[in-house]
């Protein structure tokens, strides 16, 4: 009997465990989400200078944009400025540090080509225990002709310009078009004495692995693609001021259009005011880079620039080339900063890093640097996806390639008048909304102008 109500006792208690084992347990306490590494993007700009300033604050504006929305991959980005004093010794040291010590897989490089030139070399021993991406805005061929040479020791490096040769023959022929639909038959050149322009100065070759680049001078393939007689050719010294006995020259010549290439190393300001007073006052003039791209130009002249053409976006009003082109020009000019070329240049590259993780999936940068390649669909707020592809297997691979561009005219009041033969945009990949702001017919004459705008 006892031993009965043992048993009984035992299946009870064995009944009662088994029930509670099959009870719900209560759910374990989640673990905290592991924060995700931040994406460091460094800038690398003297921003004592106006340009190099804006260009850097494009990089942070991209920046901004894009945490707002969540980041890529859902990882903050952060944004780490360093002043290089334009200088190369200090460039470098604060690359090397940018890499090393604050963990930058992505660095943004004034365009200065002493500093690239120095920094490629620099970057090739640290990218094996410290990959990362360098993209800048400079026009010396050495850099990506590097790139081409030794892939995998330099594939880091891009440049987000076109090297050159490219930046010194198809950029430039925008002016010549226009030149000779206004009528010009006879044209003068004033060329930077720098570097950069030796291929306009002087033509120039580059042997790459991906073909041969021969281009003669601008002197003598201006003549032989347009059919313009080329009446005077000058050399402007870096920090010249006294640009009138070149202007009288080619006025007493008999030019027609006067091209001026030029960077932020010509005084373009000082240029216009003197051509504004002096007898090549009635020929149209054309610039190139330099202040002349900034929507302030026409005041900083005192109106002296009416009549002038370059190459032009510091504009709200600015073609869009695509939704974001008038978007950046509006922020950056509430912030006190004229948007020229490079501005778009850096802004747009921002967002080229943020599509390539998305499309990897990590950052991994060998697989990041693959991907940026072939991206043939990539939309830039300046220039239409064929000039932005840095994998054509051509001398300008890992760079931009030059061509037609946005040239516009400052008419009444410094408003800017787009002039661009809209043919040529269309050649160029630039959409319809594009070519339709543009139009050759509406060019006016200098005299014109100054006869109709004060009256």
């Amino acid at each position: 009997m006892l031993e009965r109500r043992a048993t009984v006792v035992g299946l009870i208690i064995l009944l009662v465990v088994a029930l509670l084992g099959c009870a719900e347990q209560p759910a374990p306490a989640p673990k905290p989400e592991e924060k995700k590494e931040p994406i460091v993007i460094c800038a690398l700009f003297d921003p004592r200078i106006p340009v190099l300033k804006a260009d850097a604050e494009a990089i942070k504006t991209a920046v901004d944009e894009i945490n707002a929305a969540g980041g890529i991959l859902g990882r903050e980005v952060v944004f780490i400025h360093e002043d290089t004093q334009r200088k190369v010794d200090i460039a470098v040291s604060a690359y090397r540090s940018a890499v090393v010590e604050k963990n930058c897989k992505f660095v943004f490089l004034e365009g200065v080509s002493e500093e690239a030139l120095a920094i490629i070399d620099e970057g090739a021993k640290l990218y094996p225990n410290y990959p990362h991406i360098v993209i800048s805005s400079q026009a010396a061929v050495g850099t990506t002709l590097k790139v081409m040479q030794d892939y995998d020791k330099y594939k880091f490096y891009f440049r987000n310009l076109p090297p050159d040769p490219d930046l010194n023959y198809r950029v430039p022929k925008t002016h010549f078009e226009i030149a000779k639909a206004i009528g010009a038959k006879k044209v003068a050149l004033l060329l930077e004495e720098a570097a950069w322009t030796e291929c306009a100065r002087k033509g120039c070759e580059v042997d790459t692995p991906y073909g041969k680049v021969e281009m003669k001078a601008m002197k003598d393939w201006v003549p032989e693609e347009f059919g313009l007689e080329v009446v005077y050719v000058a050399n402007v010294a870096v920090g010249q001021k006294d640009f009138l006995p070149m202007l009288e020259e080619a006025a007493r010549r008999g030019a027609e259009y006067i091209f001026v290439l030029s960077s932020w190393y010509t005084d373009t300001i000082t240029m216009t005011k003197q051509w504004a007073e002096s007898g090549a006052k009635n020929i149209p003039v054309g610039y190139f880079g330099g202040p002349n791209q900034w929507g302030v130009f026409y005041n900083l002249t005192g109106g002296k620039a009416l009549g002038t053409m370059s190459i032009f976006y510091d504009t709200p009003n600015v073609p869009p080339v695509t939704a974001k082109t008038k978007e950046v020009v509006k922020k950056l000019n509430a912030m006190g900063l004229a948007v020229d070329m490079s501005v778009h240049y850096y802004y747009s590259e921002v967002y080229r890093i943020k599509e390539a993780i998305e499309r990897v999936g990590s950052l991994d940068i060998d697989k990041i640097i693959k991907t940026i390649e072939e991206m043939d669909d990539f939309e830039h707020t300046a220039l239409p996806s064929q000039y932005v592809y840095f994998g054509y297997k051509n001398p300008n691979f890992h760079s931009y390639t030059g061509g037609y561009v946005l040239i516009a005219q400052f008419q009444c009041d410094g408003k800017p008048v787009w002039i661009t033969p809209s043919e040529l945009l269309k050649e160029a990949g630039f959409s319809e909304e594009v070519q339709k702001v543009s139009d050759i017919s509406l060019y006016k004459s200098p005299e014109e102008l100054r006869r109709t705008c004060s009256s």
